[in-house]
């Protein structure tokens, strides 16, 4: 028998990083270490009881038993099109202009291979999560990364983004609130990019999964602009919204032919999401999401403060985030991203994501997941501490309000 290989797309793209941050956690903690993981973005508060209790209900009823459809259920699409013209002031058809998806990075990774071809370009940001590459790869097309500069609050340079332009490109990429930086985008990026887009007759992948976590004004929608409806498609996440990463549910809304596109991939490849978890988180939105919000955004901002004043006190470089759960930091000088994530990991067991998972523009940097409780961020800092990693040369900056 021949040698078993995977695919050359496969083999194209490195393991992925947090599947090796998982493994390297298990056999840790197998050989008995203590492990304080802070790496992943994965909540670790539980999804509130209302909606637990919403979708209980509709879980026990048998028309939710059968397949549903790869739009998803229309009152569910209503439910979110009713909260989505509430919080951004946006009209969409739930009929056309909205799909539900089994997590957003489901929908993510689809959308290259129901709207790109072999040779397409997609610009994608770096650093970035790491699926807007693996998808455009998958798709046979040409992922053309693009920089995000912390000197430009990690936003794209238009200017630079027009030189990366071809014939071949269709897609731009963006995410904000950004992960794994925090930035945060004003209303006025979203109408300079649509301007541009438009110009460059390319369609906007905006990916919105953070929307509702942020410690400032609310972050806009790309689709608040008017030039941007008819070529932009955005993905929202219930996953961080409502602490159910483990229950699969995401949406997409847009420009209907982009929504067309992705919907009729997915009926060739899944069968949607559970209904009963439709209907309890869509439910949600606007039932729950005003009380809730507010609580899960106090939780994220003690948290947060927490780690930038810590780091800063240890002489580590960081701002604070605007939004998402993250904190984005500096290595130490003269040590590599990944290197030092390993150090650490191996001196004191705190596990953090090397800035290289994201892109090369990633080198230099590390992510802290804010997604354990402060006791665990303390004794992380705590840790960190015993291991001095950046020494005193840089000394002490400003803390953050509390």
């Amino acid at each position: 028998m021949k040698p078993l290989h995977p695919s050359e797309r496969l083999q194209a793209l490195p393991r992925y990083l947090f599947a090796e941050l998982e493994r390297r956690r298990a056999e840790a903690e197998a050989a008995g270490r203590e492990v304080i993981d802070v790496s992943i973005g994965d909540p670790d508060l539980p999804t509130p009881p209302p909606l637990l209790d919403k979708m209980a209900a509709a879980g026990r009823d048998p028309s939710n038993h059968r397949y549903p459809s790869s739009a998803g259920m229309l009152s569910a699409r209503k439910e979110i099109a009713s909260w989505f013209q509430g919080r951004f002031g946006v009209a969409v058809d739930p009929a056309k202009e909205c799909a539900i998806l089994i997590g957003s990075k489901e929908g993510i990774g689809h959308l290259p291979l129901a709207l790109l071809n072999a040779g397409d370009e997609a610009l994608i940001p770096d650093p970035g999560y790491p699926v807007y590459n693996a998808g455009t790869v998958f798709a046979g097309a040409t992922p053309v990364r693009y920089t995000l500069r912390e000197s430009n609050r990690f936003l794209p340079d238009l200017a630079e983004l027009d030189r990366l332009v071809t014939a071949r490109t269709r897609v731009v990429w963006v995410n904000y609130p950004n992960n794994p930086t925090g930035a945060m985008a004003p209303r006025s990026f979203y109408v300079e990019l649509a301007a541009w887009a438009e110009r460059r007759d390319l369609i906007i992948a905006s990916d919105a999964a953070y929307s509702e976590l942020y410690f400032g004004d609310p972050p806009p929608s790309a689709l608040e602009v008017s030039a941007a409806r008819g070529r932009t498609i955005e993905f929202h996440s219930f996953s961080k919204t409502f602490n159910m990463t483990g229950w699969r549910l995401g949406f997409a809304v847009g420009a209907a032919p982009l929504v067309d596109a992705l919907v009729r991939l997915k009926a060739n490849v899944d069968s949607g999401a559970p209904q009963a978890t439709q209907i309890a988180a869509s439910w949600a939105l606007n039932a729950l999401l005003p009380t809730h919000g507010p609580a899960l955004r106090a939780v994220y901002r003690e948290r947060r403060d927490v780690v930038v004043e810590g780091l800063r006190k240890l002489g580590c470089p960081v701002e604070a985030p605007g939004g998402a759960f993250y904190v984005w930091g500096r290595v130490p000088d003269g040590e590599r991203a990944l290197e030092f994530a390993t150090r650490v990991f191996e001196k004191t067991g705190v596990m953090l994501t090397p800035g290289v998972g994201f892109g090369d523009q990633g080198e230099g940097y590390f992510r802290i997941a804010l997604t354990a409780p402060v006791p665990a961020m303390e004794r992380a800092l705590h840790l960190l501490e015993g291991l001095a990693p950046w020494g005193a040369s840089h000394g002490l900056a400003p803390t953050p309000s509390r």
